[in-house]
């Protein structure tokens, strides 16, 4: 027998919900969205476009409250994540939260506390685990083809045309590099290697706006270490490179031309949003944990100190 589509609200409806999660939680067989909340009225009316018949809610609260949501997805500004999470783990829904988990410590430890004691699923959208690339890479690494692990160095770029949402822009409201893109391969680092990592070194800088670039020197189990590199600004760049005894290893998650131009075309969000309404729907997946966040924020917040 099949399983009814899991009924997916969705909360926060700027540009990714509109270019990623929307567009493809429709293409999900067991998912459909029943319910879009914003404080934007604009932003809601987008995302219902995107999602005929889902009623529209001005926030979380409304939306929870209808009665008609089993699942939520949250990509609202980074500085409301933590709330949020202790918000629908409490009306007790699925959640699948995009990183951070949140922006201080506090926060965070509180929001995987409660999914730790909660029955319903949640995740952290830490998608990259569900690219082929870093899955091949990690998979390489497993197999030790290529000898020792010596060294881990990654990029990741994420220019944007025009300029920054404001909440981007200045890390008190949840923005800056680090939180954006240095949590995903704090993860990356994690996960590839299957190794816990502490902070060596860091340092940030601030170019046209707050924390827009940065630079991670983390101390694997192993001895290893990992470089990472994060920047608002340059070329595009997502890419994990292992320094191997015998030969380097490459991953890249903009190889194909088609995930450079539309985030949509990559297939690590279908496959993280997949695997999340399967592990609901009672499938044995795996899926990054609300643990897995707050490790990742964990070294952010450090890098943060370390770096003044």
């Amino acid at each position: 027998m099949t399983a009814d589509p899991l009924r997916v609200g969705v909360v926060g409806c700027g540009a990714i919900a509109q270019a990623v999660h929307i567009p493809l939680l429709r293409r999900i067989p067991g998912a459909t969205v029943v319910a879009v909340a914003d404080p934007s009225a604009d932003a809601c009316a987008a995302a219902a476009r995107l999602a005929p018949g889902a009623e529209l809610f001005d926030g979380l609260a409304s939306l929870l409250g209808s009665g008609e949501v089993e699942a939520v997805v949250v990509c609202a500004p980074s500085a409301l994540h933590g709330p949020i999470v202790l918000d629908v783990l409490e009306a007790g829904k699925h959640l699948y939260l995009e990183k951070p988990l949140a922006v201080d410590r506090e926060g965070a430890e509180r929001a995987a506390a409660a999914a730790s004691a909660s029955s319903v699923v949640s995740t952290i959208g830490f998608n990259r685990r569900f690219h082929p690339a870093f899955l091949r890479l990690r998979d390489s690494l497993t197999e030790g083809a290529a000898g020792e692990l010596r060294e881990l160095r990654t990029r990741f770029c994420e220019p944007v045309a025009g300029s920054l949402p404001v909440w981007k822009q200045h890390r008190g409201t949840g923005g800056g590099a680090m939180l954006d893109l240095a949590s995903h391969h704090v993860d990356l680092v994690r996960f590839i290697t299957g190794e816990e990592v502490e902070l060596e070194s860091a340092s940030i800088r601030s170019l046209a706006s707050e924390h827009d670039e940065a630079e991670l020197v983390l101390l694997l189990a192993s001895g290893a270490r990992a470089v990472i590199e994060v920047a608002f600004h340059g070329a595009r760049a997502d890419v994990v490179e292992a320094r191997c005894a015998s030969r380097t290893l490459r991953a890249d998650r903009h190889a194909s031309l088609r995930s450079r131009l539309r985030p949509g075309w990559d297939p690590s969000y279908r496959a993280a949003l997949g695997a999340f309404v399967d592990r609901v729907q009672g499938a044995p997946v795996s899926l990054p944990t609300l643990e897995d966040g707050l490790r990742s924020l964990e070294i952010v917040l450090a890098a943060e100190d370390a770096a003044g």
